[in-house]
């Protein structure tokens, strides 16, 4: 990468020394947004994003990775029980030696980045948090940078600011942090600091005028402290989707080219009690169909991408129809994924809803995710607040089979589920009921040829601004008095042994997380044995059917072997399933290059915005 000398703007896309999914290396949509929105404004920013395959594997490099490949095809596939105990013996010590291993090449890592931007005399340094590590490493390049280079004002961003909100910055050594969108609120604050350090002022006056600003209303979505030390926020003001800047990608950036869509934003629904969607993007909105039309066409065109995933909480059938028409009347070839919710009076209106579900997959919709949760009336209604039935939920599943099987093209469907989960009080539910109900609701499906292709299961958790967490008595769910800040750095991945995982010191009815967690490992086991491919998401769906996994084996065999490459650090598996998903991007991006559609890219008008000139966590979700 270039070296920028007196750089306005670094951002950083937070890192834990490895991949921690496989979707790591896709698009960097937000990370785009910010930089367009910086760029027009005429600023000096470099971005630092080590979430690219070939990076992950050269820092990763370490001699304890053939012996974990060894080791995990034997723990992992079918050897024998009493091997596979010692293995796993082996393999548990070769992990926390691995652990050591990173720590040490990150410790070295956040040092180098923090002279490279004390090097450059970066202005502002912009950090994308993430969940557990990540947010952790953010932490320690902030503390390092404030030693090296005290001139480098600190802002945090991303989805954990999003969520945590001002505890984010309660206990963290960021300057500020920046909540739901920094696109107007990051450009400011560079122009102040800018013309404050021409000026010749110090660091601590730039944050006392940007705090004046937040104090006096002048500045939005911003997280501070004011004179008294005391964790404040602004107003949240939020951009309208269509006036929201075009994401600016490089070309060759070593990523996986499955662009992302904003097609939507929020969820129309927006009442479910576990929910953090509401509380990060407010109100429902749904971008004018020409806009996100034009942004397909534009990522088309200039980056050669067919591949992409619409990120609305929850795309209604009745906006994604329309999407399909236009992208059907266009003419164009591209294939995408998103996210659904049960459709109310499914069963009423199953034939219209095959029927719309029908064009939107004939325009290319490959992959969807739904939120199921339960299978029962009573808790959907009481304790989740979900607004439709199991009834909903099942004609909903069968009318999107349906339409595949119609038109005769796999859409894979994902459905997610909470267990366990809260239970309404006096009325005699159990825990083994909703098992086994859950698991009906899934048997059902697969006898009359609907089965989803993916289930993805996680005990109930309080999260951060849901009802459940801010009524925790309600729902039968204790804490200790520092859950949010021991949740802001929890570390977790779903593709590890939960025995592994810290405890989080949450109960549900008197049960405690490790015991959720054993509970959830043992719907997930029934699940599998019903012959059910578990967790996978819609955007790794996408992923697995661009390189070639076909069927449910397939899908497995990419669920498999992704999960290994992230314990192991072997990251070949993955290189070789990006390059491959990337040459099928591309092909289908080809595909639009007729003559007929050559003249309409060159006829395209661009629209108003000068900016377009050019499962905890998620995974329980509406």
């Amino acid at each position: 990468m270039r070296n920028f000398q007196d750089v306005d703007l670094m951002l950083w896309n937070s890192f834990m020394g490895k991949a921690y999914s496989v979707s790591d290396c896709f698009k960097e949509n937000g990370i785009g947004v910010l930089v367009r929105a910086c760029k027009n404004e005429g600023f000096n920013i470099t971005v630092e994003d080590p979430a690219r395959i070939d990076f992950y594997t050269t820092f990763t490099k370490n001699d304890l990775t053939p012996r974990l490949s060894e080791l995990s095809a034997h723990i992992f596939g079918k050897g024998d029980v009493e091997n596979t105990v010692s293995m796993r013996k082996e393999w548990n010590h070769l992990q926390d030696n691995l652990t050591k291993i990173i720590k040490e090449k990150m410790e070295k890592y956040i040092e180098g980045l923090a002279q490279k931007i004390s090097k450059n005399k970066v202005k502002v340094l912009g950090i994308k948090t993430w969940l557990g590590d990540r947010f952790a490493y953010s932490e320690k390049l902030a503390k390092r940078v404030s030693e090296l280079c005290p001139n480098t004002l600190i802002i945090a961003g991303g989805p954990q600011v999003n969520q945590f909100k001002t505890h984010a910055l309660e206990k963290s050594p960021f300057d500020f942090c920046i909540d739901v969108e920094g696109e107007t609120t990051l450009t400011k604050i560079i122009h102040t600091t800018r013309q404050m350090y021409y000026q010749g002022r110090t660091k601590s006056e730039v944050i006392k005028r940007i705090t004046e600003l937040a104090e006096s209303g002048e500045i939005f979505n911003l997280i501070y402290k004011d004179g008294n030390g005391t964790v404040k926020e602004t107003t949240i003001k939020r951009l309208s989707l269509n006036l929201k800047p075009f994401p600016l990608y490089e070309k060759e950036d070593g990523k996986v080219n499955i662009a992302v869509i904003n097609e939507s934003s929020g969820c129309y629904y927006g009442k479910c009690n576990f929910c953090t969607h509401p509380n990060i993007t407010g109100r429902y909105q749904a971008r004018d169909i020409n806009i996100t039309l034009e942004e397909i066409k534009k990522t088309i065109r200039e980056m050669g991408i067919g591949l992409f995933r619409f990120t609305g909480s929850t795309t209604p059938v009745s906006l994604s129809r329309r999407i399909a028409d236009a992208i059907t009347k266009e003419g164009l070839t591209l294939e995408y994924s998103m996210f659904v919710r049960a459709e109310n009076r499914a069963k009423e209106k199953i034939d219209a809803l095959i029927e719309a579900y029908e064009k939107i997959i004939r325009s290319g919709l490959r992959a969807v995710f739904l939120g199921a949760e339960v299978a029962n009336n009573e808790i959907l209604s009481k304790t989740m607040n979900k607004g439709n039935s199991v009834d909903d939920i099942y004609f909903t599943i069968k009318a999107l089979k349906q339409a595949s099987y119609n038109q005769k093209k796999h859409l894979d469907v994902g459905v997610s589920f909470v267990y366990p989960c809260p239970i309404p009080s006096g009325n005699g539910i159990t825990h083994e009921q909703v098992l086994e109900e859950n698991l009906c609701f899934l048997r059902k499906l697969k006898s009359e040829s609907c089965m989803p292709d993916s289930v993805l299961i996680t005990p109930g958790a309080p999260l951060p601004g849901t009802v459940w967490q801010l009524e925790p008595d309600r729902f039968c769910f204790e804490m200790p008095e520092n859950y949010i800040q021991i949740l802001l750095r929890y570390e977790y991945e779903l593709t590890k042994d939960p025995s592994t995982w810290p405890e989080l010191n949450i109960s549900l009815h008197g049960i405690k997380f490790m015991e959720m967690l054993k509970m959830s490992g043992f719907m997930e086991k029934k699940v599998r044995e019903m012959g059910y491919t578990v967790n996978v998401s819609d955007e790794h769906c996408l992923a697995a059917r661009s390189a070639g996994f076909v069927g449910q084996i397939g899908l497995e065999e990419f669920k498999m072997k992704s999960d290994l490459a992230l314990l192991t650090t072997d990251y070949s598996f993955l290189r070789d399933v990006y390059q491959k998903i990337n040459e099928y991007s591309r092909k289908l991006a080809e595909k639009n290059f007729s003559s007929t559609n050559k003249i309409l890219f060159a006829e395209e008008k661009p629209h108003d915005n000068k900016a377009c000139s050019y499962h905890w966590p998620g995974n329980i979700g509406p």
